[in-house]
């Protein structure tokens, strides 16, 4: 509401076109205890961004028929929310706190809390009321970042700030209240039926808040133990049996687990069918490894570890990003006194093992909480949960789970981890052995491909990446090689799991994950041990299949089928595959694979699939950080000493489709009919992309950014999510609007109109720009392309960027900064005409609508049985008889297959 304009900017959105056209953002979010405002814009216009937002605090108008507006918008965020089993157990967590605590309420708002059943004027007034008592200057905290001097940044902070009100009452508190959770009304086991296909089981206890004992963070303690994952743990234990796919412990440190009333620690286990089948004995489990931790005590060692690998990621931390520093900054000013406001998040400076021995020995299974999840125990479930409309039961632990739980025996394969071996002690800085060039060189072209090389002189970390590019197109072929590739690179992640985790403990990230042309492998860390970590993930390669057994596939390829189902019940995820599907000449979308993976072998795997991996077309290397050059070609030596022979055939060229000329359009109807989201994308294509274009386009974006918001979801409340996105497909350029709206609010194809209407009027609207306005976007569009780079990481992936396009366009800012000043207003409203405008001769636009359930009481998400025997996943949909479309009946596409045959090829396109 504060957003809706203020007394001395009175215009609604006022702030948010501010500063979308002087190339910010912006964004505010609601915690237990806290809200946190936030935004960032060019530097040059801080000032007129800060009165703004001081306004917010200062006097803003909140009017009536803004609130009446909103109150649609808080509502549709939560349907989208609705779906999300995350939220849905979060509130039943809420049923086990005492009555009329807060932890007890309604944690969201929609339609039925936000109309209380008092007139608007009177909710107008409480509204302001609330405003009056937690909006006092003297309980916020604010942070500034600038490239200004402190005292001109202290001068502009006082001038405006000084006038946010003082209400003089004390501070909000809630230590007050009594402990939440009692033990009576907390200790027992409750079964929920989520919407995803899924067996997780989540043990939970409830401690005293903790936010005092920042400095030791015995939860963080805790849960290094508990959620380690390599040799000995817990998870290490059950992926052997077969039982787990995934563990999660701790405290997420947020205000629903962690306030100023309790904290809560839990172990979440993403169970297979044979664990669910097991569940007691996963109980056991961790029970079992708890008692160990328990018997052993608080051990100095591994505090130290802890507080070691935490101070070395504190001290050559990669710089945040402003705005997630302020916004960071300004919630630690909350918590933390002012010594501490840098480090008290991320540092353990004091090992305190009396705290840690109280939360150790309070992890007792005579005080635990138990949820399990599974869509088997829907008859068990007779319970239905008020918000959400979620379906559980609660009971009373098992009588015979208590007693074996009390009399356990040690578990041999279950122990401490041991001193982590990753971690570096030799922090020195290469120095550079010549002048350095500002982007990347060709070190190495070979019959095997390409190494590039650059050494960093700028943010002078240890740190290092390397990436790695397998180029094949062996996934492009056919959908079953594609779903083999994602079936292959889950089971990857399990077998090196165990001895990779002390890597990642020791903040040596790596990724293995699917390109558009083959499979991507992606290292960074501190250099010293980095060829040791791509080593090991290189033999792992070489050598998987060695160890993989039929018990393991079978499950992780059901784990993997459920994967794909719960895409295929989201209706965003669909709209983008079938949007794909229509323009890429080969996209395989979530149901194709889906199909595919049912049938998939172990045999198909190991032969069909991993041969593929070390014969790829040729490799592209990009080396970047504390290296020498020597180093580099040491790193690329290591992948090419795996490679094969390449296949005989040239690599397949990526091409997109020309859509015919007009409107089309592809309608679905959503999987899930519980679900009342709708998600509605308009496409416009536009024609192989040249440089200049390409800027043209990224003008065009960024100015249509807050306008879209303003007139699509502000003032009309279609839906929460509307914004506008630039499209690169494959050299093509594109523009798109997208709305997730609500089918029993709106049509898909009122929808549709509007965002027509939006688009007629916005063309208007930038034809009409006088020139001063113009310049000004310019140059806001130049000072966002003139933004250094703040870590090392941006850096590397805009390089990464141009090799893994083949582009090799390093300078490519450079030369977009000189186009931006060379085209004219006049060439972009053609550009803008030829693009969007539904009379010009090229026109093109595609519109791919999901649409959800008007009516979501008549339906539940089918289940993944049923969804597996049905032959055509997605229901495609004509316009109903006298519904009112602004795309021909005729041009609803039905079969995407025989759409595309019709269509032509654009060439190969780079966009150089």
């Amino acid at each position: 509401m504060v957003f809706m304009g203020s007394e001395k900017f009175p215009k609604e959105n006022d702030f948010d076109f501010f500063i979308t056209k002087h190339g910010g953002h912006d964004n505010a979010h609601t915690d237990m205890e806290h809200t946190t405002f936030y935004f960032e814009v060019q530097e040059r216009n801080l000032g007129g961004a800060l009165d703004r937002f001081a306004q917010f605090f200062i006097n803003p108008l909140m009017k009536q028929e803004a609130m009446e507006r909103e109150r649609e918008a808080v509502h549709s965020e939560f349907q989208m929310a609705l779906p999300e089993d995350t939220y849905r157990v979060q509130q039943i967590f809420g049923t086990f706190a005492l009555e009329g605590h807060p932890m007890g309420k309604f944690t969201w708002g929609n339609e039925a809390t936000l109309n209380t059943g008092i007139p608007d004027e009177a909710l107008h007034t409480k509204l302001h009321e609330l405003r009056l008592k937690y909006y006092s200057g003297h309980y916020m905290t604010l942070a500034v970042q600038a490239r200004l001097s402190l005292d001109a940044l202290q001068e502009l902070v006082c001038n405006i700030f000084s006038q946010v009100p003082n209400n003089k009452l004390a501070r909000p508190s809630y230590t007050h209240l009594e402990f939440p959770f009692p033990t009576d009304k907390f200790h027992c086991l409750c079964r929920v039926v989520p919407t995803k296909e899924e067996h997780n089981v989540e043990v939970k206890w409830a401690l005293p808040s903790l936010l005092s004992h920042y400095q030791t963070k015995p939860l963080h303690y805790i849960s290094h133990l508990l959620g380690h994952e390599g040799q000995g743990s817990i998870l290490s234990f059950l992926k052997k049996k077969v039982w787990a796919s995934e563990l999660y412990s701790g405290n997420d440190e947020s205000g629903f687990e962690h306030n100023s009333t309790y904290a809560i620690m839990s172990i979440s286990v993403d169970l297979t069918d044979e664990g669910f089948a097991n569940l007691e004995e996963v109980l056991c489990v961790i029970f079992q490894y708890l008692t160990m931790l328990q018997e052993a005590g608080p051990i100095e060692r591994v505090f130290r570890e802890i507080q070691q690998i935490e101070k070395l990621k504190f001290e050559y931390a990669e710089e945040m990003s402003t705005v997630e520093n302020v916004e960071n900054l300004s919630e630690a000013m909350q918590l933390y006194p002012p010594a501490h406001y840098l480090t008290g998040e991320a540092l353990q400076d004091h090992y305190d093992p009396k705290i840690i021995k109280e939360c150790l020995d309070a992890l007792l299974p005579e005080t635990c909480n138990i949820i399990i999840s599974s869509k088997t125990q829907e008859d068990l479930c007779q319970q239905t949960e008020k918000w959400f409309g979620t379906k559980y039961c609660t009971e009373e632990i098992p009588k015979a789970w208590k007693e074996r739980w009390a009399s356990l025996p040690s578990n041999p394969d279950l122990f401490i981890p041991t001193p982590n071996l990753f971690i570096p002690d030799n922090f020195d800085l290469q120095k550079p052995e010549k002048e350095v060039p500002e982007y990347p060189e060709c070190l190495v072209e070979d019959e095997r491909g390409t190494l590039w090389f650059r050494q960093d002189v700028k943010f002078q970390l240890p740190r290092t990446y390397c990436y790695v590019y397998f180029l094949s197109d062996v996934t492009i072929k056919s959908p079953r090689m594609a779903a083999l590739q994602d079936l292959f690179l889950s089971l990857f992640e399990q077998q090196v799991m165990e001895d990779l985790y002390p890597a990642n403990m020791a903040q040596y990230v790596y990724s293995f994950i699917s390109g558009n042309q083959g499979l991507l492998l992606k290292v960074n860390g501190f250099n010293q041990k980095l060829p040791q970590v791509l080593d090991l993930l290189l033999h792992h390669i070489e050598n998987f299949g060695k160890t993989l057994d039929e018990k393991t596939f079978q499950e992780m390829r059901q784990q993997h089928i459920k994967g794909y189902y719960s895409s295929v019940l989201k209706p965003d995820k669909v709209r983008n595959d079938l949007r794909l599907a229509v323009l890429q000449d080969v996209h395989w979308t979530c149901l194709q694979k889906l199909q595919e993976t049912k049938t998939a072998t172990i045999k198909d795997i190991l032969e069909e699939f991993v041969p593929h991996i070390f014969s790829p077309s040729n490799v592209r290397v990009l080396v970047q950080g504390n290296n020498t050059r020597e180093e580099a070609k040491e790193l690329y030596g290591l992948v090419k000493k795996r490679l094969r022979p390449p296949p005989e055939q040239p690599l397949m060229e990526l091409c997109t489709n020309e859509l015919a000329k007009g409107s089309w359009a592809v309608r679905a109807k959503a999987v899930n009919p519980a679900n009342t989201n709708t998600s509605i994308i308009s496409y416009y294509q536009h024609k192989q992309g040249s440089l200049k274009l390409e800027v043209m386009h990224e003008f065009i974006d960024m100015v249509m950014e807050g306008p879209v918001f303003d007139q699509l979801r502000t003032k009309e409340q279609l839906g929460y999510h509307v914004h506008c996105t630039n499209h690169n497909t494959y050299g093509i350029l594109g523009l798109s609007i997208t709305v997730n709206t609500q089918a029993n609010k709106f049509s898909a194809s009122h929808v549709d109109q509007r965002i027509d209407a939006f688009v007629e009027e916005f063309v208007r609207t930038v034809k009409n720009m006088g020139a001063a306005e113009v310049a000004e976007l310019k140059e806001t569009l130049t000072s966002m392309k003139q933004t250094i780079d703040l870590t090392l990481k941006e850096e590397v992936n805009r390089n990464w960027s141009e090799i893994v396009h083949g582009e090799y366009l390093f300078d490519r800012l450079k030369k977009q900064v000189d186009l931006i000043q060379e085209f004219t207003h006049k060439e972009v409203v053609e550009c803008l005409q030829e693009l969007m405008n539904a009379k010009s001769p090229n026109y093109k636009k595609l519109s791919v609508q999901v649409v959800g359930a008007s009516d979501p009481e008549a339906g539940a998400p089918p289940s993944l049985d049923a969804l597996l025997d049905k032959d055509g996943i997605v229901d495609y949909l004509l316009p109903e008889e006298g519904e009112e479309s602004c795309i021909p009946k005729e041009h609803f596409i039905t079969d995407i297959s025989a759409f595309k045959e019709k269509l032509k090829l654009f060439p190969p396109t780079k966009i150089m």
